[in-house]
């Protein structure tokens, strides 16, 4: 995603069938930082029922707090997230 002020971040998407407080524990994505996730990149985080296409009981958006986590520095440390209230008034 491009910036306004010479600078971009990241966008990801993360499924998961652990609660966010398990996910944003540091080193949770073990390989993020070797996948590219830097920084300042945004994730969003689907909790399911199950993988890969279970129902969603929750969504949150996280971004990257620290990079290069654990002991071989290749995973990503997500903030607590904030969690997207859904509606649906039909």
């Amino acid at each position: 995603m491009g910036g306004l002020s010479n600078s971009s971040c990241n966008m990801w998407l993360l499924d998961s069938t652990d609660a966010i407080a398990t996910v944003n524990t540091s080193n949770y994505v073990s390989d993020g930082y070797q996948k590219g996730a830097r920084q300042g990149d945004i994730v969003l985080v689907r909790t399911r029922a199950s993988l890969p296409a279970g129902a969603v009981s929750a969504v949150n958006i996280c971004f990257v707090l620290d990079e290069a986590t654990g002991t071989d520095a290749l995973g990503i440390d997500l903030t607590d997230g904030l969690a997207v209230t859904p509606t649906d008034t039909d």
